[in-house]
């Protein structure tokens, strides 16, 4: 469905290469991009890490970037999140793989508190959720889709896992989530997008 509401403003955008140097950068000094506390500078210590490996590993499979490749539109992906976010560290470079497969799309990162206007324009069940991405189509300057905070598959397990776990520690949560990550090696957000951009490119010829 299009979205035809208007962008709010953003605040500051930044490349990938640079959303990285930033990321990195606050880990070497033990800090976070935002909510300084103990649990946040820990997260983006080990986010950090998690980009670099999954930046190393992840390569993009021929039936996505054939997808991607098709795309003739000139598209712009926002994609909102924060350094201390998981899912964030896990997505992200995996959908920076995917920007880099058509010069037709211009990815841009920027900060969730930094730009609550937008996060709140694009909430996920009432939830500032992140990573958010907002797909735009630069030619007729409507929002074409969304996606985010995580892929619908993992989004499956997390849910079943909390019903089946009431009482599980916000610790234990987490190292299911990532070895949930850890064990689909992409595939998930990989098969998603493939579906998506089908989507997305069936949205551009019938605006």
């Amino acid at each position: 469905m299009i979205v035809t509401k208007k962008i709010p403003n953003i605040n500051k955008s930044f490349s990938y290469n640079d959303y990285k140097k930033i990321v990195f950068e606050l880990a070497e000094k033990k800090s976070s991009s935002s909510e300084l506390t103990e649990e946040r500078i820990g997260a983006t210590l080990i986010n950090a890490q998690r980009i670099k490996r999954i930046d190393k590993q992840c390569e993009i499979n021929s039936e996505l970037s054939n997808q991607i490749k098709s795309i003739s539109e000139i598209h712009t992906w926002i994609v909102i999140s924060e350094s201390w976010c998981g899912d964030g560290a896990q997505c992200i470079p995996v959908i920076a793989k995917m920007a880099e497969q058509n010069s037709n799309i211009d990815l841009k990162l920027v900060f969730r508190d930094e730009n609550i206007d937008l996060i709140d324009s694009f909430l996920t069940n009432g939830a500032r959720a992140v990573p958010k991405l907002i797909c735009i189509n630069n030619n007729t300057n409507t929002v074409i889709g969304t996606w985010g905070p995580r892929p619908k598959s993992i989004q499956a397990m997390v849910s079943d896992f909390k019903k089946n776990n009431p009482d599980v520690t916000h610790d234990d949560f987490v190292k299911n989530l990532h070895l949930w990550y850890a064990k689909d090696k992409t595939n998930a957000i990989q098969e998603e997008f493939s579906e998506i951009i089908q989507e997305w490119k069936f949205i551009n010829n019938t605006k």
